[in-house]
């Protein structure tokens, strides 16, 4: 009994079912869709009667006064039964629905079972989210495509990583549709459902100055685009059950700003164009991070405020970079108000701390700030800093690890366009994060598009790391290539993982015939998805140019894949978009060059 709430969470019995017609009463038709697939009469009430009999069936209620306001059921005798719940309108919103869900599951565990399984209509925001947060993940969509089909594996809530989240960076890189700078709602929500189908529960994404917007700022306009998309894509990201966070630099601005006022910029060797001084120019910084912070807080767990990168002035004001740190939270802290959380992410810090990157030596930089950091708040820190973390973890505060290794930067960025899965290192990163006793990650990705099989690993093995890694390919490979769980694609998924499997077997020893296998299976699946199809692309692309990169000149080979290239969809943002300069070639020219280089410097 819940004094609060005078709710009673428990077993229907045979007693109960005349108080069934009342609770249908209570549904509204909205309700009554959503609680699908129950025909609310006498023969309803005729099935429950007979499976609260049935070992293999539970059905749970509500009652509030001795009358019926919610219910709970699954059936079936296989390992993931199948749930349906309904609360009547009048107890909406009470949070009825997930004391009931999590009534059942501790049942359905005791009775052995492995997880549990349900359907909801794509439209049922509010229902995925309650499911999404209970531990429902997406595995894919009804045979009419009108309901996602979703599970809650139970041995996922043992998970040694309570975050598992994507920075998935939407920094200006301008290849459409391979980078998420250039992404439409419908990419981002792809995307989104496809992490939540991974397992990650966290979605961060950062805002470059060149990508600010402000009504005021009038050579802002060509920006006023993003907002929307980016506001759209956070709210969907918590529909699906994830955290989001929104980062952008605390002393940057637009370039046109940048321009006007010489006499405020930054004295700093990186970035130049967009970095302004705290101490002198934050009248003129301040408004554009108002407007985004007021553009995203209602779809915002937590703004991230970075530091010193891009860049950081090292002016006479600045020299003691920690007071220009604590200046800037407080301030910003105001700005926010409460309507999210703050994590600081103060990049560079032990470079700082040493008087390199032309800083003055800061002695205790980091134990510094962390004093002032209210305990328990998230700090994001270099994966490879590990004595940061540790500064951190000593005095109360949760590092959120950023890891590089899934798409580097640093001149490397190229590269990240070639489908990489990475199986290894994310098993040698894995091993390293659960010797560190990490809790959290925070993975960087530039390309989805061509990378996607890292990213499902990389989330579900955190999620389980005893889990093997033909069962993780096998649901990735299901997920894309069989969503509506059809007969006829039954064997597609085999397929997937045996392409994917060669493909980073092909990575690891260069044996051509993997890389032969990897494109022949994956042109085999283009039917199935389209995110089959542009990772099918991208292996055909990579599969040239191991073939020709030895015959050809450099200058040759760039326009034999720019032909290849200008007819797969994929690829029109470094070929079909630029055929009206000849800056083109040059455009994707540097990019063949990093591939060349890549290829010859790892074989």
């Amino acid at each position: 009994m819940d004094s609060h709430s005078n709710i009673t969470i428990r077993l229907l019995e045979s007693t109960d079912l005349p108080k069934i017609p009342n609770f249908f009463s209570g549904l509204s038709e909205a309700s009554r869709k959503f609680y699908h697939p129950y025909t609310f009469d006498d023969s309803a009430v005729q099935l429950t009667a007979e499976e609260i009999k049935n070992e293999n069936c539970v059905h749970i209620g509500a009652l509030s006064d001795q009358k019926m306001v919610g219910h709970v059921w699954y059936r079936g005798r296989d390992d993931y039964p199948v749930l349906g719940i309904g609360i009547i309108d009048a107890f909406q919103n009470m949070g009825i629905g997930q004391r009931l869900m999590q009534q059942i599951e501790i049942i359905a565990q005791q009775r052995g079972k492995l997880g549990i399984a349900l359907t909801c209509y794509l439209e049922n925001y509010r229902a995925i989210r309650v499911y999404a947060k209970q531990g429902y993940r997406l595995v894919g969509r009804n045979s009419n495509n009108t309901q996602f089909r979703m599970i809650h594996r139970f041995a996922d809530q043992q998970s040694p990583f309570s975050v598992r989240g994507v920075y998935a960076s939407s920094i200006p890189w301008n290849i459409a549709p391979l980078t998420t700078d250039t992404w439409s709602l419908e990419d981002w929500k792809w995307y989104i459902e496809l992490l939540n189908a991974a397992g990650c529960n966290l979605l961060k994404i950062y805002i470059w100055p060149t990508q600010y917007y402000h009504p005021d700022e009038l050579s802002l306009a060509c920006n006023a685009w993003r907002y929307p998309v980016w506001h759209d894509a956070l709210a969907y990201a918590r529909v699906m059950g994830m955290e989001t966070y929104v980062g952008f630099s605390t002393g940057t601005v637009p370039p046109s700003v940048w321009l006007r006022f010489p006499q405020l910029r930054a004295e700093d060797v990186n970035y130049t164009g967009i970095t302004l001084c705290w101490q002198r120019g934050k009248e003129q910084i301040l408004p554009f991070q108002d407007y985004l912070i007021d553009t995203f807080a209602d779809v915002t767990d937590s703004f991230v405020l970075w530091f010193a990168d891009p860049g950081a002035c090292v002016c006479s004001d600045c020299r003691d970079y920690l007071r220009v740190m604590i200046n800037a939270f407080s301030t910003l802290s105001d700005r926010i108000d409460g309507r999210a959380n703050i994590t600081l992410c103060p990049w560079w810090i032990e470079s700082i701390e040493a008087g390199r990157l032309g800083f003055d030596s800061h002695p205790n930089l980091r134990h510094r700030l962390a004093t002032e950091i209210p305990d328990g708040n998230r700090v994001i820190v270099q994966s490879t800093e590990y004595e940061t973390i540790d500064i951190m973890r000593e005095h109360g505060l949760d590092p959120l690890p950023l890891a590089f290794f899934l798409d580097p930067e640093g001149g490397f960025e190229s590269n990240n366009i070639l489908p990489e899965p990475k199986f290894r290192q994310i098993d040698q990163w894995l091993e390293a994060s659960l010797e560190s006793k990490h809790k959290a990650s925070l993975a960087y990705r530039l390309t989805p598009y061509t990378q996607y099989s890292g990213d499902y690993y990389f989330f579900n093995r955190q999620l389980n790391p005893m889990k093997s890694r033909n069962s993780i390919l096998t649901q990735l490979g299901d997920f894309v290539c069989n969503p509506r769980d059809q007969q006829e694609f039954g064997d597609a998924a085999a397929c997937f993982v045996s392409a994917i499997e060669s493909l980073d077997e092909w990575w690891y020893d260069r044996h051509r015939p993997d890389l032969d296998d990897a494109v022949e299976q994956l042109r085999d699946l283009t039917e199935s998805h389209h995110a089959v199809q542009n990772l099918a692309d991208a292996a055909m692309i990579l599969h040239q140019l191991v073939d020709r990169s030895t015959d050809l000149s450099i200058e040759a080979l760039t326009e034999e894949l720019r032909l290849k290239m200008s007819i797969m969809p994929i690829f029109r943002g470094l070929t079909l978009d630029y055929l009206w300069s000849r800056r083109a070639q040059a455009f994707l020219q540097l990019r063949v060059q990093n591939w060349v280089a890549r290829l010859r410097n790892s074989s």
